[in-house]
């Protein structure tokens, strides 16, 4: 906050044309949609299944949103739509209370030292954590208590969140992860029509006309990312440490970045996966997969993992909306040319981020997922993998994050939240508090448990014989 009030602060835009007093509501705006993002993606997954009309009476604001989201296929398109307003919001948060590149960095009579200033305020470092503990984490364990709780707040998550989400993904410009799913499926003979016809995409011309769409969309921001990445027209090689960057190092290191957030969403997405399967089966024919997955459930290890993951993917949204957003304002772009687009276009979508948010959304981070939801044996049985899990345990464990915890207890009792008044958690598991840790303690689920351990046997079997 002292950043944005005393103008030391890198917007989109030239922050002498607008008052303080604006960043900061824009900084608070976003703040709140991505907490709300957060933990409605919580309660919506743990509602599948449910029927809405067992709480119309109860929880009438859940009802509302549970009866549009969980109709036919919405659950799947309100996960595309939020994954890219997430991503987004996290890119404008990054650009409104990410710091300028100052030698030293003065709150009052304060004076920070270079190292101090350029590690912690202009490189971010405590912006991940006022996203992460404050922003995403909280709203995500009181979710994860409290389903239909959280869902029936007087927060309007109907029309700030389920309409936006569905919206956004209607537009098309994330299909193409629709598009690698079905090749994947079609690749490994996958017979997606045995799955639930009532959750079905309707694959019609308009479908496939927004997948087109889609992809091309990715190629075009890819292009204009790496083309400024590599020219140094982006914020990737302005600033301290990052001004001696050569743009083809530049590209490489923003590689690693979209690499490490790509690995962190398919971690995630597998290790869900393979919760309720019996994954001793893997140690001889997928040895890592089988430590990675011995490593994730022992003990607290998951909830450890999950709150390490998300400070590790907001490090990397941080890093990816600094090095894939142009710099500059008002569209001047810095030397390199704008391919003749206008400063309209080099505003609105180069250095707003909006170009490399739809880059990352598409290739790190909804592809990792959809692979992983379909391969989750093979995404994890790497070093990668077993590395990225260890780096988010050893995140949790340092504590740096950990401020959600008293937060997300403070917003239960400032909204008085009661338990759920039905079993509305995760089919097959059981939630339960210790220590101010919601811990998930899975048990049987045959008929889902058989089939999904099948699929892991049979995947496993495969890769045995393409070594073999």
């Amino acid at each position: 906050m002292t950043g944005i009030v005393t103008r030391v602060n890198n917007p989109p835009w030239n922050a002498e044309h607008l008052h303080w007093l604006v960043d900061v509501l824009l900084f608070w705006i976003m703040l709140f949609w991505i907490a709300m993002l957060e933990g409605c993606q919580i309660s919506i997954v743990g509602l599948q299944g449910h029927d809405p009309e067992t709480f119309k009476e109860t929880h009438p604001r859940a009802y509302k949103s549970c009866k549009l989201v969980l109709a036919g296929a919405n659950v799947e398109r309100f996960l595309v739509g939020r994954q890219f307003l997430l991503l987004f919001n996290g890119f404008l948060v990054s650009r409104i209370g990410g710091g300028q590149n100052l030698q030293n960095f003065a709150m009052g009579g304060w004076l920070w030292d270079p190292f101090p200033t350029q590690f912690l305020f202009s490189n971010g470092v405590l912006l991940m954590v006022v996203i992460v503990a404050l922003g995403q984490l909280p709203t995500q364990l009181v979710a994860a208590d409290k389903l239909l709780g959280f869902f029936n707040l007087p927060l309007g998550h109907y029309y700030l969140v389920v309409l936006p989400c569905l919206a956004v993904e209607f537009l098309g410009l994330t299909h193409s992860s629709y598009l690698l799913k079905d090749l994947l499926c079609a690749i490994c003979k996958i017979d997606q029509s045995a799955a639930d016809p009532a959750k079905a995409m309707k694959k019609d011309v308009w479908y496939y006309a927004r997948c087109v769409l889609s992809v091309c969309i990715v190629i075009l921001s890819g292009t204009f990312v790496i083309k400024g990445i590599a020219l140094g027209q982006t914020n990737a090689t302005e600033g301290p440490g990052w001004d001696e960057l050569p743009g083809a190092a530049a590209v490489v290191v923003s590689l690693l970045f979209m690499f490490m957030l790509a690995c962190a969403e398919g971690l995630q997405v597998s290790l869900v996966s393979l919760t309720r399967t019996r994954w001793s089966s893997l140690e001889k024919s997928s040895p890592l997969a089988y430590r990675t997955c011995r490593l994730a459930f022992r003990g607290s290890h998951m909830n450890a993992f999950l709150v390490g993951r998300q400070f590790l993917t907001a490090m990397n949204m941080v890093l990816l909306a600094r090095v894939t957003s142009y710099a500059g304002t008002e569209g001047a772009l810095l030397p390199g040319g704008d391919w003749g687009f206008g400063q309209g276009f080099n505003a609105a979508l180069l250095q707003t981020g909006f170009m490399g948010a739809l880059l990352v959304v598409n290739v790190a981070q909804l592809a990792s997922q959809v692979t992983a939801s379909i391969f989750p044996v093979a995404v994890i049985n790497n070093h990668f993998m077993n590395w990225t899990l260890r780096l988010t345990l050893l995140i949790e464990f340092t504590g740096i994050v950990n401020a959600c915890w008293p937060l997300a207890k403070l917003m239960e009792r400032a909204f008085r939240m009661a338990p759920d008044p039905i079993n509305c958690h995760l089919d097959g598991a059981k939630q339960s508090s210790t220590s101010g840790k919601i811990v998930i303690q899975w048990t049987p689920n045959t008929a889902v448990e058989a089939a999904v351990e099948r699929a892991v046997v049979e995947e496993a079997a495969v890769e045995r014989a393409a070594v073999e």
